[in-house]
């Protein structure tokens, strides 16, 4: 078993690929914000909310055995 799968785009497979595309798509949203408002505050916080939410929905569908 592998870090990462072809399909883990659709549905992670593990947490660690949760993560990952979690992050990616934390990235791509602070981007749009920064590119929209150049405010480093306003893309500190959504990139923190998305950083925040990535981890604990990961932790939460874990907890549940989602990826067992």
């Amino acid at each position: 078993m592998g870090f990462l799968n072809w399909y883990d785009w659709l549905g992670p497979t593990n947490p660690a690929a949760a993560i990952f595309f979690g992050i990616i798509f934390t990235i791509i949203v602070s981007l749009t914000v920064w590119f929209d408002s150049k405010k480093l505050r306003t893309t500190g916080i959504a990139a923190l909310t998305g950083i925040c939410v990535t981890l604990v929905g990961v932790f939460i569908l874990n907890a549940a055995g989602f990826y067992g």
